[in-house]
């Protein structure tokens, strides 16, 4: 039984934790519209159409299986964006969008790092 529970919470904590990061995802490209718009423009050029970034509700699971849906949706546009981006991102303009702040270049950074991560979009989508 015990080992049981302790798969259980582990599988749990693995789920917040890949949700915790598509949901900081989402609001990072929602708060800086100049990303949001090369993410909408790689998105017209390889999907021929835009989607938006869905942001759940707190009180609606519906809502976070439809925000980790997007993602995934758009992931092909991601992966290009990142790509156009270059591997060390220290001069890229996705950088730059975040402002001069360190502490903003820092937290873009981070978003792009999970989005580059290796197990990001595979633990999306189980």
């Amino acid at each position: 039984v015990n080992l049981i529970v302790g798969d259980m919470f582990k599988i749990t904590h693995d789920f917040i934790k890949i949700i915790g990061n598509a949901l900081e995802v989402v609001k990072w490209f929602n708060s800086h519209s100049r990303a949001l718009g090369m993410l909408h423009k790689v998105q017209i050029a390889k999907l021929g159409k835009i989607l938006a970034l869905v942001l759940p509700v707190l009180t609606r699971w519906t809502s976070h299986y439809l925000a980790v849906t997007r993602l995934l949706d758009i992931e092909l546009a991601f992966k290009q964006l990142l790509l156009d981006a270059g591997e060390t991102f220290e001069d890229s303009e996705l950088i730059l969008c975040a402002g001069n702040k360190a502490d903003a270049k820092r937290k873009a950074k981070e978003i792009l790092s999970i989005l580059q991560g290796v197990d990001f979009w595979p633990r999306l989508k189980m």
